[in-house]
């Protein structure tokens, strides 16, 4: 089992070498991308089904360093939540792969393109398998990397460029955090693995909050890579990235890899409330935030960006609230049901020439019967309607957030109840802006350009596939047992289920009276302004560092250079009187001679 576990690690990054190598033969870089794709999702699910439930843990280490300080070690730990990621993260790269035959076919750069996403895929494989922090770390910053380049891969476009760039730094800045707590946690417990420093928390009996300091720089950590506040900003800003893109860092595990790293790592966040009570007043303003700009945004990948942060801010309000299973189970329904979207998404975008403002669509439903059907699946699944999974997980997650609240001790009480106060109202606004969306794109007056049709069969058997667990993925992840006797929780509870359903027929009614009262403009007259988190940044970072840079730059410029070119003056002068002592001429030397002797003479003679 090892050397499947080996095998899968490494297989994608195989298959982006080779795919990359194909250069200007498309062809062959289809075949190697989607062939290794297919290998290595074949290869990841038998080694994850095998390791579900109450299995034994898998553990490798291929090299150990040997040097001063803590070793470092290239090991691997599949358990549970690892195999769990695994059939994500390896099922939602496939799709892409495949997905991404019809949606970028004539993309001059498809070969790199492919290689990115293979390389993406290996990265991510890194961060859920990955016993040595180290290693963990290599792989969370490949997919910062990756991601940058794939938002990036239209580069002739302003937007692309801009938002790949602030991906890339919002994120390297927050994973500073992910860094210093390595180095604090290796020297508290004498080695990197994770394994290892797990076990000694969980039977070191720890006073608590003795662990805040690593607690509090992996939120951090997480909550750049997640998209929180106040990092939220930068994967709105991703989206004129290629539509496949956006499903996979969104639903496989870049964006979410975040709450792997909580989930991963939550026997330390156990023992520090702090960071908890952090995650929870983080995610309660997050949800709610994000679900107001989803609310009022016009572009369909937006909204859906808008929805990731908000339901990321569900699975780390319910990690806070002690409901781990809970929040593992949303983390992978929301995988399902958000690549669904973002590649039905894609199909419409496909479809009306490459517009991702609703205003540039309606009236859709009877074009595109396959994406239409698939998409309203998975805004009902957004939304939590039964028996979609979405309805379970969700639910799970608020009744989760009421019990911390009226009976948990893990965070404060105010702050408790403000997340559950804030998943209510998110819910709702959730069931709104899916409702509005799926309204415009294929409701009302057809507004879109002559001539749409249904994308090709080779993008529309992803969409399909990803329906089957957005339909029937309830009933799978709300099983007993699914991460072992240790994380056994009763997920299902009726009180909370009939309230949520109620408050999402209300909802889902409201919404359906104003589109009969007042058409498309539904609630375009509220206006909610943007936050001023990138105004902030720029004056107190980006003007500071500016104008520091300038300080710097005039302090070489005058004082540095000053000496260097005053030495060098220096230096130009005694050449330039040496050299004219230089003549050629014997006479002169003579001369020189003569006088010199006859001024020493005279020197001597007055001195004697």
């Amino acid at each position: 089992m090892n050397a499947l576990a080996l095998a899968v690690i490494v297989l994608p990054f195989g298959t982006a070498l080779l795919t990359a190598s194909a250069g200007s033969r498309p062809a062959i870089a289809k075949a190697l991308a989607v062939g290794g794709s297919a290998v290595g999702l074949l290869l990841a699910w038998v080694l994850a089904l095998g390791h579900l439930g109450d299995a034994r843990a898998l553990a490798g280490v291929l090299s150990t360093t040997r040097s001063v300080g803590p070793p470092i070690e290239l090991a691997w730990y599949v358990d549970a939540l690892s195999a769990a990621m695994l059939l994500l993260a390896t099922t939602v790269a496939f799709l892409v792969q495949v997905y991404s035959l019809g949606y970028l076919r004539d993309d001059p750069r498809y070969p790199s393109y492919a290689a990115l996403v293979s390389l993406f895929t290996g990265a991510m494989i890194t961060v859920v398998t990955a016993d040595d922090l180290w290693v963990l770390l290599v792989g969370w910053e490949l997919m910062g990397a990756c991601s940058y380049f794939l938002i990036a891969h239209h580069w002739e476009l302003a937007d692309a460029r801009a938002g790949a760039v602030k991906a890339f730094l919002v994120t390297r800045t927050a994973d500073l955090g992910l860094l210093f707590a390595i180095f604090v946690l290796g020297h508290r417990f004498g080695s990197y693995r994770i394994s290892t420093v797990l076990t000694a928390i969980t039977d070191g009996a720890l006073p608590r909050d003795e662990l805040w300091l690593p607690a509090i720089l992996l939120a951090i950590a997480v909550m750049g890579k997640s998209a929180q506040v106040p990092f939220h900003t930068w994967l709105p800003d991703a989206m004129p990235g290629p539509t496949p893109i956006s499903a996979l860092i969104h639903a496989a595990t870049m964006v979410a890899a975040g709450v792997f790293l909580v989930a991963r790592m939550y026997p330390l966040f156990l023992s520090a409330p702090a960071a908890l009570t952090l995650l929870a007043a983080v995610a309660a303003v997050t949800m709610l935030l994000a679900a107001l700009y989803a609310m009022v945004s016009t572009d369909l990948k937006r909204v859906l960006a808008w929805s990731t942060v908000s339901q990321l801010a569900y699975m780390f309000g319910a990690l806070s609230a002690g409901a781990w299973s809970a929040a593992v189970l949303h983390l992978l329904a929301h995988g399902a049901f958000k690549a669904l979207l973002f590649l039905a998404a894609g199909s419409v975008v496909h479809a009306v020439g490459g517009a991702t403002s609703m205003d540039a669509m309606g009236g859709l439903r009877t074009r595109l019967p396959v994406t239409f059907v698939t998409m309203t699946l998975g805004f009902a699944a957004l939304a939590g309607l039964l028996p979609l999974v979405g309805f379970f997980t969700k639910d799970a997650v608020i009744h989760a957030a009421f019990d911390q609240a009226a009976h948990g001790r893990l965070v404060w009480g105010w702050v408790a109840w403000a997340l559950l106060g804030s998943m209510v109202v998110t819910a709702v606004l959730t069931v709104a802006y899916s409702l509005r969306a799926w309204l415009l794109v294929f409701f009302g007056a057809a507004t879109a350009a002559e001539g749409v049709h249904e994308s090709p069969v080779v993008m529309q058997v992803p969409l399909v596939v990803l329906a089957a667990p957005t339909v029937l993925g309830g009933l799978v992840l709300t099983a007993p047992g699914l991460f072992g006797p240790a994380h056994e929780e009763h997920l299902l509870h009726a009180s909370t289920s009939v309230w949520m359903t109620v408050l999402v027929l209300l909802t889902g009614g409201l919404v359906l009276l104003l589109w009969r009262r007042r058409g498309r403009d539904l609630w375009r007259a509220v206006v909610v302004p943007h936050p001023p988190v990138d105004v902030l940044y720029d004056r107190l970072l980006v003007r500071p560092v500016r104008a520091l840079s300038r300080v710097v730059r005039a302090g070489d410029r005058d004082v540095i250079d000053a000496y260097a070119e005053g030495a060098a003056a220096s230096t130009r002068g005694v050449g330039w009187l040496l050299r004219r002592a230089q003549t050629g001429s014997v006479q002169a030397y003579l001369m020189v001679v003569v006088v010199g002797a006859a001024a020493i003479a005279v020197a001597a003679g007055v001195l004697a």
